[in-house]
Order: structure tokens, then C-alpha cells, then sequence
């Protein structure tokens, strides 16, 4: 993770912009809070794009077992275009997994492009 000066919440989901010059990045918050206004349709783009390439029966045990989301970070440097944040998730029964579905920003949407998972 990069930077993360400044901690905010969208509900139970704790997010974390870059710090600019004392300040949350500007950029980055614009949007966080276009992340907040559709958040329920990013997690379920960022949980179908981990479905097509995660068999959660492998990894959890249980094939309905559903993606919690935990975290939104803002890694990539706020002057970056298109601005990229990340979606982490846990899996129960997944012990100390961290999935990490990645998103870019552009006009006409926020898509997915990487995932990754760490073990912690």
C-alpha cells in the first residue's frame, strides 16, 4: 500500500486517501465519494471479476461463501490518470487471506483490471 494519511469510512469499509500537503488528495477524494455513491455496484463488479478466476470452493470451502468487503485504498499517486483505487476483501474460512481486486477510473465507469492475494 501506498501513502495513506487520511482514514475515512463508507459504511463498515474503512477507506484511506494519500495525504497531499496535509490534506487528503483532492482527486482522490472526488472519487471516494463517487465510490460511495455506487459502492454496492463496484463490489459486486470487483466479486464477479474475482469469481472469474477464483474457485471460492477451493479457497474457503465454500462455493457460496461470500466476498467481504473490508478496505477501499488509494495506492497509486494522486496525480496518476486514470486515478486507480483498491477493493480488499476477506473470505471466511480463508484464514488470513487479503484479496485485492484493482480499479481504474475512467469516463464511462470504474472497471477492474488486477487482483491479487496476499497472505497475512
Amino acid at each position: 500500500m501506498g501513502p495513506a494519511g487520511w482514514v475515512g469510512r463508507i459504511d463498515h469499509v474503512r477507506v484511506y486517501l494519500s495525504d497531499e500537503n496535509g490534506e487528503a488528495s483532492r482527486a482522490q477524494a472526488a472519487v471516494a465519494d463517487m465510490v460511495s455513491e455506487s459502492l454496492p455496484a463496484l463490489q459486486d463488479a470487483a466479486s464477479t471479476y474475482l469469481d472469474t478466476f477464483v474457485d471460492r470452493q477451493k479457497a474457503c470451502g465454500s462455493a457460496d461463501e461470500r466476498w467481504w468487503l473490508d478496505e477501499i485504498d488509494f495506492r497509486g499517486h494522486p496525480d496518476a490518470a486514470p486515478i486507480a483505487y483498491s477493493l480488499l476483501f476477506t473470505l471466511h474460512g480463508d484464514d488470513g487471506g487479503l484479496w485485492t481486486v484493482d480499479m481504474r477510473v475512467f469516463e464511462d465507469g470504474h472497471r477492474p483490471f488486477r487482483f491479487e492475494r496476499l497472505q497475512g
